[in-house]
């Protein structure tokens, strides 16, 4: 019994140097360690991930077109043997900001580079003209500007797979449009032309942490830039020609980037010296 009595009394007392040893902050009902805990290591808050960043990215855009059109289609049978626009080289710069771990939301403007046009269709003849072929050359050039949100699907070892969308404008720009009628020895050129079209994209991409602040980031994106389509057109001897217009119709592309991002960011991403 007093063996008994002699333990409960070496508890209390060992239990009383403990909480003295803890000093008035404990006394007082606070933690010890960093976030909570006061008095032994005292390490930074987790730095917040939200902030403002900064990014740029090169890439290469590779569209396609859905058709084209003139009105010259309304009179005749067409038939469209190849209508292609060449792959290009793009430049970028946006600015963003990191709602959260998992959301974020940018802002890009980018130069699509000079790419070429290259379509041929051909018609039968008829009862008052012959028959005939197209041969259509021309460059666009265009700029992409669009508003993004992502999901960030989590931080893997460094690594954060992402998905999101994206809607803006896209400007293009038809320069040099010439069309070559060889069986019936005719030239056209198309004045220029600048069309500006609500445009769409879907991303898929993942990133690489090389510091807190400064990421690696490889992106395929689709986008829907719309339609583009020359000016007057007129002939080698200067006669204006109302039906050989060229619509280049819906223009897609899928493009491959590479960029950085880097983020401000105001909290230090290491804990502090121990006391």
């Amino acid at each position: 019994m007093n063996t008994n009595r002699g333990s409960y009394l070496l508890g209390a007392a060992l239990g009383t140097a403990f909480v003295l040893a803890l000093g008035p902050s404990a006394m007082a009902g606070e933690d010890i360690y960093g976030g909570g805990l006061k008095g032994g290591y005292d390490v930074s808050p987790p730095p917040s991930d939200r902030g403002l960043y900064f990014k740029g990215y090169v890439g290469q855009a590779n569209p396609n077109v859905d058709s084209i059109f003139t009105p010259g289609f309304d009179n005749n049978t067409f038939t469209v043997y190849h209508k292609d626009i060449k792959s290009t080289p793009l430049f970028g710069v946006g600015v963003g900001y990191k709602h959260s771990h998992w959301l974020r939301f940018d802002g890009t403007i980018e130069y699509r580079g000079d790419a070429v046009f290259v379509g041929h269709d051909s018609y039968p003849g008829g009862f008052a003209f012959n028959g005939g072929t197209n041969e259509y050359t021309a460059d666009i050039r265009s700029w992409l500007g669009l508003a993004n949100a992502y999901i960030d699907l989590g931080n893997w070892c460094g690594f954060t797979p992402y998905f999101g969308a994206g809607i803006g404008f896209a400007t293009l720009s038809v320069e040099g449009e010439k069309d070559v009628n060889v069986p019936n020895g005719g030239v056209a050129f198309g004045a220029n032309n600048t069309n500006t079209n609500f445009a769409w994209a879907l991303h898929a991409g993942v990133s690489y942490d090389v510091t807190p602040q400064f990421a690696v980031d490889l992106n395929y994106r689709y986008a829907q830039l719309g339609d583009a389509k020359t000016g007057t057109v007129t002939n080698y001897l200067g006669v204006a020609d109302p039906t050989a217009t060229l619509n280049i119709r819906d223009i897609s592309s899928n493009d491959l980037m590479l960029g950085v991002r880097y983020k401000l960011q105001r909290e230090p991403v290491v804990a502090y010296p121990v006391k």
